[in-house]
């Protein structure tokens, strides 16, 4: 696995959590994994069990015409079932962050990280003495490593028969360069010019390579791979080279990590509950209540854990968030983004303190409190290539209202069905997500009806083994060579 994220050594959002996921779920069904991600400045290496091997020698990598040092580290012991190696070089990574800096700005010398990342992953199995069957490389910052494996390492001892998948997570996150960058690749200047892979509108797009250069490709749910070819504005710029790809692209549904994410055993709850026992659901509502201060009064608690970017449907939500304290409803919001999302929540809590609570940090423990706590829980995406948090919601009993896009359309069916779990809506409108959320709070008036709802969302398994079984599928059918070849 080669990545930028893994939980809960390297995190920013859910490609930490898929990916840790994902290699639990596969080792746990026989296979030698191991994940390759970049030793970043800010991993405190004691809290995670980092430690140099004597036996890793150095190693040396080009980056466009400078020679960069790389280290090996592991974490945990050797009996871990997933082995995790992490690359240092001190000059790339000499920054905390992993894709910009504490102000939130893109690092000067990104590119050269990323290229650094692709080729050490390449080194390393060659340095472990070990031949893998595939390389599975997981969004546009790990892109590189198929192309360069085709390129430049396909005749190392040990790589000479591996196979690539590339998983896209976010499309819309791309990894565009200025077509001067093609000497810090470090790929032939071809590959930069029309009819080039990399090349992309005058400049060089390292996720349109991948996809043109990986053996397969998929993305994290099947409505979400069918909406990119179909839908411009989700296809970013790529819908063709995806449609391309034909019978080579598919979409896998997300599996959810639930031992973390059991209401029955989950250590960050004030009470314990489950689909027969619902009272310690009660409990959690009040404490969430009472510690974010908000009113306990006759409507519903609606939460929302999410990053504060346009993709989430926050200006939905802020187009209705005086409506909805006007109809009864509290908020209990989390996540922290953009700066113009942040001032609006923050100035509509300020404006309505008894029913609008805004927290603007991550905060783990208190994510589950919400989810927990809240008999509703909105997600009005305006695109969402799987999502995990519908999944826990539903777990928890925390009814989804949902846009009907990606992810959430294959894991959230409306209300209005006999196998219904939530609350959706179509059109990316404000009235639309105001019509869901005034059938929701009807359906909520009549308790034992809702009561009959949670629990038929909590009855849904989103465990792995699904997921892994079908990625296990895509490693055989690679493995088979029954893969579209470029």
């Amino acid at each position: 696995m080669v990545t930028a994220e893994f939980a809960p050594v390297a995190k920013v959002g859910g490609l930490a959590d898929m990916t840790t996921s994902l290699c639990d779920a596969l080792a746990a069904r026989g296979h030698d994994v191991r994940v390759v991600l970049p030793l970043y400045r800010h991993i405190d290496r004691r809290e995670h069990g980092i430690r140099p091997v004597a036996k890793y020698q150095p190693f040396l990598v080009r980056v466009g015409q400078k020679i960069q040092m790389g280290r090996i580290f592991v974490q945990g012991s050797a009996a871990t079932p997933v082995k995790i190696y992490l690359v240092e070089n001190k000059t790339l990574y000499n920054e905390p962050g992993i894709y910009a800096d504490n102000e939130g700005q893109p690092f000067a010398h990104g590119l050269a990280r990323t290229v650094f990342h692709a080729r050490a992953a390449l080194t390393v199995p060659t340095l472990l003495a070990w031949e893998p069957q595939i390389i599975h490389c997981h969004d546009a910052k790990a892109a590189l490593t198929s192309v360069y494996l085709n390129h430049w390492y396909g005749k190392v001892p040990g790589l000479a028969n591996v196979h690539s998948l590339l998983t896209i997570h976010n499309l819309a996150y791309q990894e565009i360069h200025p077509r001067e960058s093609m000497e810090l690749i470090g790929l032939p200047s071809v590959m930069g010019a029309f009819p080039g892979v990399l090349e992309f509108h005058g400049q060089l797009n390292l996720f349109k390579a991948g996809i043109l250069e990986a053996d397969l490709v998929n993305t994290v749910s099947p409505t979400y791979a069918r909406e990119v070819i179909s839908d411009p504005q989700l296809g970013c710029g790529l819908g063709s080279v995806l449609q391309a790809r034909g019978e080579a692209f598919s979409g896998v549904l997300n599996g959810a990590d639930v031992e973390t994410w059991d209401p029955q055993n989950d250590v960050n709850l004030p009470a314990h509950y489950h689909i027969d026992a619902l009272d310690g659901k009660q409990r959690c509502r009040m404490d969430l209540v009472t510690s974010l201060k908000l009113s306990d009064g006759n409507g519903p608690l609606v939460g929302m854990v999410s990053r504060l970017v346009e993709q989430k449907g926050i200006d939905l939500l802020m187009a209705n968030i005086d409506w909805m304290v006007r109809q009864g409803f509290c908020l209990a919001l989390l996540g922290t983004g953009e700066e113009r999302f942040r001032t609006s929540l923050t100035k509509a809590a300020r404006k309505h303190p008894k029913q609008v609570a805004f927290v603007d940090k991550f905060d783990e423990k208190l994510a589950h409190r919400i989810i927990a706590g809240s008999d509703m829980f909105l997600i009005p995406s305006l695109y969402e290539p799987c999502g995990l948090t519908q999944m826990y919601a539903l777990r928890y009993g925390a009814v989804p209202v949902v846009r009907h896009t990606g992810g959430l359309a294959d894991t959230v069916r409306d209300a209005s069905r006999a196998d219904g779990t939530g609350f959706v809506f179509h059109e990316y409108q404000p009235e639309a997500l105001k019509t869901a959320l005034n059938r929701a709070q009807e359906a909520w008036r009549d308790q034992k009806g809702w009561k009959t709802l949670m629990r038929r969302g909590m009855k849904h398994n989103f465990s792995w083994d699904e997921s892994a079984s079908a990625y296990e599928s895509l490693y055989e059918r690679l493995i088979a060579g029954e893969d579209e070849m470029k």
